[in-house]
């Protein structure tokens, strides 16, 4: 396999540090990260089971970071197979997937982060990405399981992050565009892919590419509800999250 599921998704906003704070301290979404200054960017992270939820504060450097009206899920961070080196590389040239050349991130001088960007993946506003994380830390899939349970699933009696629902305007040439990702994982119903590792990809027919929304399993998709909509008054307006059965 060349990636192994979803790592976290992005979603920038003009008044990041405020959203962020609404899915925090007012839902109670534990922090994985506080609302930081990355130099080139800013952004805090939350979790919500196996995926990480970044906000992003939207900025003209960063990849599909420019702010939407209402926000959307803009990148996609899949966890590579292995380490991004030359042979990686080497693997995404051929499968014919278009990328950019790897971007190294340093905190306090030490190599923390690699990025290579998938550039036609989505469509112009939304893509995919591979991170490749130098530091163990960011990859502990069993610290955001355990903060989420620790605090309940937070107000929102979140369980895990279950699918992310992409709209294309051809579905045909999106699924091949997905399984050159994919392979050699095969679909787990039409136009559905279900990765070892974060939540489901589902394809569904829509006037443009982009990422329709992040399905969370919880506890009561009544009270995540009630719940959401007190908040989605606020700087969340418009968030792209959807609630299903855990």
């Amino acid at each position: 396999m060349l990636v192994e599921g979803v790592d976290h998704v992005y979603v920038p906003m003009v008044d990041a540090a405020a959203a962020f704070a609404v899915l925090s301290d007012g839902l109670g979404l534990p922090v994985l990260w506080p609302f930081t200054s990355f130099g080139s960017f800013s952004s805090g992270g939350v979790s919500v089971g196996s995926i990480k939820l970044e906000i992003l504060e939207a900025n003209p450097v960063t990849p599909w970071s420019a702010a939407q009206s209402p926000p959307e899920i803009q990148a996609i961070a899949f966890r590579p197979s292995r380490a991004v080196d030359g042979a990686f590389l080497a693997e995404v040239d051929g499968r014919d997937i278009a990328r950019s050349a790897p971007e190294r991130f340093d905190r306090e001088g030490r190599p923390a982060w690699t990025n290579v960007y998938f550039t036609d993946v989505i469509g112009p506003t939304a893509g995919v990405f591979v991170c490749d994380y130098h530091l163990p830390g960011p990859r502990d899939l069993a610290l955001r399981r355990r903060v989420l349970e620790e605090c309940g699933g937070a107000r929102l009696g979140v369980v895990d992050a279950a699918e992310l629902v992409i709209a294309a305007a051809d579905t045909g040439a999106a699924e091949r565009r997905w399984q050159r990702l994919l392979d050699p994982l095969t679909p787990d119903g039409p136009l559905t892919w279900r990765p070892p590792v974060g939540p489901g990809i589902r394809l569904v027919d829509g006037a443009k590419d982009k990422v329709e929304y992040l399905a969370l399993a919880v506890h009561s998709v009544e009270e995540a509800t009630r719940v959401w909509r007190e908040a989605d008054a606020g700087p969340l307006a418009g968030f792209p999250m959807q609630f299903v059965p855990a």
